[in-house]
């Protein structure tokens, strides 16, 4: 006899329980195996427990505009930062792209997602590609994930990015030029850090699309500088960029007469 629709469907549910008890009990396995603790305050129980994650969710409650900090940033280019590098948003992203605590992403983009709303109205109706700058050759087989792109397709993929807005490669590293990142990054002069970043990407977006460049950390702004030379060399428009963290304070409010900015549509707070 042939099954009925009702049977099919009670079928599919009890599979369906029989499932999420299994990966109930994986789950539970893994925990004892990787116990999971806060990055920040090494609470066990939770990626980030309650009382950081609220540290964190009013650190990044008023993104502000940061390019004034960023003496590098040659070409002028509105940039939007979520929060100050510093506290539990520097602990987050260090113990994302230096120990490879991706069950962080969710908390980070929400964070990021803010900061894009908040950028939005001051970009030109109409599509917008989201750039993220590209994590170096050299960085990617170390960590074997690109931090900025997971960051933005976690947004794109729970649906909280601005309207016509969505994720784009716009833009490559080079195969020769690029020089090393992280501590030897950091021993860099003034000179060096603006040496580094020149000439090491190249425009893969199309002539004529409007971009915005997303990095993780706003120090100097010469890398946010090179991204934005590539793309206008590719023919692309550079309407503006945002960061999840900028390294000095903010010069200059986002919102300077009113409270904190307000997460667009859909965007869920950390």
């Amino acid at each position: 006899m042939p099954a009925t629709p009702s049977t099919t469907s009670s079928t599919t549910r009890a599979l369906d329980r029989a499932a999420a008890r299994v990966l109930d009990r994986l789950a539970e396995a893994a925990e004892v195996l990787l116990p999971v603790e806060c990055a920040v305050c090494r609470a066990p129980g939770a990626s980030l427990c309650r009382a950081c994650r609220l540290v964190l969710r009013r650190s990044c409650a008023r993104p502000f505009e940061a390019s004034s900090a960023a003496p590098l940033l040659d070409a002028p280019l509105a940039v939007v930062a979520a929060g100050r590098y510093a506290h539990g948003l520097a602990t987050c992203l260090l113990a994302l792209k230096s120990t490879g605590r991706t069950d962080l992403v969710p908390v980070l983009a929400a964070c990021l997602a803010t900061a894009l709303h908040a950028a939005a109205p001051g970009w030109p109706p109409g599509p917008v590609l989201l750039v993220p700058v590209p994590t170096s050759p050299a960085a990617l087989r170390r960590r074997w994930f690109d931090p900025v792109r997971l960051l933005l397709e976690d947004c794109a993929r729970r649906g909280v990015l601005p309207a016509e807005a969505v994720v784009s490669r716009g833009l490559r590293h080079r195969t020769t030029g690029v020089l090393p990142t992280g501590p030897a990054q950091k021993r860099l002069g003034t000179a060096g850090r603006r040496a580094r970043p020149a000439g090491s990407m190249r425009c893969t977006a199309a002539p004529g699309a409007r971009c915005v460049v997303v990095d993780d950390v706003l120090t100097t702004g010469a890398t946010l500088g090179e991204a934005a030379r590539a793309l206008r060399a590719g023919g692309a428009e550079v309407v503006g960029a945002v960061v999840l963290a900028a390294v000095r304070p903010p010069a200059v409010p986002l919102t300077a007469d009113s409270g904190p900015a307000r997460p667009g549509p859909g965007v869920h707070p950390v």
